[in-house]
């Protein structure tokens, strides 16, 4: 049933209006699709219908606004009219440039170079002193404390090697300059008694020996007063070099050469030890202390007891303390286990 609407030529599917001849059919065809935005190429298509020009037909084709002029023809490429219906790209939109952080170039870590190797005799611990300044000999342990076990022959070979050692010495560059040789010490191992003078004096730096000048004549008969043979005496200094014009040890000398004799006191190990001087007590014992006080107290350095008394220099130039000196020396003998001597 036909639509109200409708006219009763149009054909049922849809197609063009039937009574037109098949030129005005192709004409109404084209007029169509220019209608619906189509453009052609040069060369009427009119004319393939054998139909009349479609430039000399008064009806135009309507442009579609929503196509721009410069679409492709009917014929152009498929791709061309895919790319014309596609949105364009959005404008780009002003922004500041993002700065991005710099590198920081860390340059490579440089291998530390490990520490000289300073071969230096170990330093026994020493007894913290007292407020008053003294330390009395119950503060510290026995000899052997923190000793190695070592045989007597072990020890020996040490004491050589250390002797050495102590022969190319040249931490302390004035005593280099000035010294003819350095002085070790002389003397037994395990001996019973070690003396510890303060350096070695013109004979001394001659002979390579110490006590073997004037004071060391008096050390001899000091000796031999208590009835000690010296070739059974261990016999060293503070310093193994003579300081310049015999002057006394100073400190930085003393702390250089201080390793050399404690390692020393460590292979020989006397029982006893006796200072002979302030310079002596003063860097052995680290007491600034006077002589005149620590003559009269029992003291011990790592557990070896200790006595100190005037040195034989000083003996020689104020004979009045003599007498002073044997009273420390029957002191020590006392201590010792020995029978002091009745006459001085």
């Amino acid at each position: 049933m036909a639509s109200e609407n409708s006219t009763g030529n149009e054909p049922e599917n849809g197609g063009p209006p039937l009574g037109l001849d098949l030129a005005q059919q192709v004409a109404l065809q084209i007029e169509l699709l220019r209608m619906a935005g189509v453009r052609f190429l040069p060369g009427d298509p009119a004319k393939l219908a054998g139909g009349p020009p479609v430039a000399q037909r008064k009806t135009q084709a309507v442009p579609n606004p929503k196509i721009p002029e410069t679409a492709p023809g009917a014929f152009g490429s498929l791709a061309d009219r895919v790319r014309l219906q596609q949105p364009a790209p959005p404008a780009p939109v002003n922004q500041p440039p993002v700065s991005l952080p710099k590198p920081q170039l860390v340059p490579p870590a440089r291998p530390v170079a490990p520490a000289p190797v300073i071969e230096k005799p170990a330093k026994l611990p020493t007894s913290s002193p007292s407020p008053a300044g003294l330390f009395g000999l119950e503060q510290v342990g026995t000899p052997a404390d923190g000793l190695e076990e070592l045989d007597a022959s072990t020890r020996l070979e040490r004491l050589e090697i250390l002797r050495a050692q102590v022969a190319a010495c040249k931490r302390c560059p004035a005593l280099v300059a000035e010294r003819t040789q350095t002085v070790f010490g002389v003397g037994p191992i395990d001996a019973e008694l070690c003396v510890v003078g303060e350096a070695p004096g013109h004979n001394e730096d001659k002979l390579g020996e110490p006590f073997v000048g004037e004071a060391g004549q008096l050390l001899n008969k000091m000796l031999a007063a208590c009835g000690i043979e010296r070739s059974k005496v261990f016999i060293c200094n503070i310093l193994r070099c003579r300081p310049p014009a015999n002057r006394q040890p100073q400190a930085d000398e003393a702390a250089s050469c201080n390793p050399f004799l404690v390692e020393t006191l460590r292979l020989v190990r006397p029982k006893f030890l006796c200072l002979m001087g302030a310079t002596a007590t003063r860097y052995l014992l680290d007491q600034p202390t006077g002589i005149g006080v620590l003559r009269k107290r029992d003291l011990a350095w790592c557990g070896i007891p200790v006595q100190a008394t005037y040195h034989p220099a000083y003996l020689l130039r104020y004979p009045d303390k003599k007498r002073d000196a044997w009273e420390d020396l029957q002191r020590m003998l006392t201590r010792m286990g020995r029978t002091p001597p009745a006459h001085s």
